[in-house]
C-alpha cells in the first residue's frame, strides 16, 4: 500500500512539473525553436582560431623568366585551371595550408603541390581578412623539382562558414622556368 502512495505521489509532482512547462510555452510559443538550426560561433565572429577550410578555385599559370618581368604577365600566354586546397588556422592569425594546382594544359592532372604558412589580420566589421603566405612543394609538370612560393591574397566571409578568396603567387622552380600563380575561389569553414 505504502509503494503505491509513493508511485501515485511521484506521478502527480511529474504531471505538476510538466504543466507549469507547457504554462511557460504558452506564454512564449517560440521558445522551445529558437536553439534549433543556428551556427553559434559565439560573439558574431567570422574569422575563428581552430578553423578548418576546404578551397575550391579557378586558376591561372603563367610562366616567368625572372621576378623583374612580374608585371609583364599576358594572360593569353598561360594555362587556366583550377584546383583544391586544405587550410587550419592554429589562431585567428596563424595558419597552414596546402593546396594542388591542375591547368589544362594536356599534361599529367596536377602540376603542383605546395604547402604554405598563411598569416592574416581578419577585419571582424567588415568580414575581410588580407593575408600573406609563403612556403614550398613539389612540381610534378613539366618535371618533377622543388618549388618555393610566397604571395599575398584577400578573403571576404559572407558568414562563418562560407566566403570568397582571391591571391596571387610567385613560384621559383628548381629546375624550370618561374611562374605566376593566380587564384580565385570558394572558401567553405567546417
Amino acid at each position: 500500500m505504502k509503494l503505491n502512495r509513493i508511485i501515485v505521489l511521484t506521478a502527480a509532482l511529474t504531471l505538476a512539473a510538466g504543466m507549469a512547462e507547457a504554462a511557460h510555452l504558452w506564454e512564449d510559443p517560440n521558445a522551445w525553436t529558437t536553439g534549433i538550426f543556428v551556427y553559434d560561433t559565439g560573439p558574431a565572429q567570422k574569422f575563428t582560431c581552430g578553423e578548418l577550410s576546404l578551397d575550391l578555385f579557378g586558376s591561372f599559370t603563367g610562366t616567368e623568366q625572372k621576378i623583374e618581368d612580374l608585371f609583364e604577365t599576358n594572360i593569353r600566354h598561360g594555362f587556366w585551371g583550377g584546383g583544391v586546397g586544405l587550410n587550419y588556422f592554429i589562431t585567428r592569425e596563424i595558419g597552414v595550408g596546402v593546396d594542388a594546382n591542375m591547368p589544362a594544359n594536356n599534361g599529367p592532372l596536377v602540376d603542383e603541390v605546395l604547402g604554405s604558412l598563411i598569416l592574416r589580420l581578419p577585419i571582424e566589421s567588415i568580414g575581410l581578412a588580407p593575408y600573406v603566405f609563403g612556403g614550398g612543394g613539389r612540381g610534378i609538370d613539366p618535371q618533377w623539382e622543388w618549388i618555393g612560393h610566397v604571395g599575398v591574397g584577400l578573403e571576404f566571409r559572407f558568414n562563418p562558414i562560407v566566403g570568397v578568396f582571391t591571391d596571387a603567387r610567385y613560384l621559383w622552380l628548381d629546375h624550370s622556368p618561374d611562374k605566376v600563380l593566380l587564384r580565385a575561389g570558394l572558401r567553405l569553414v567546417f
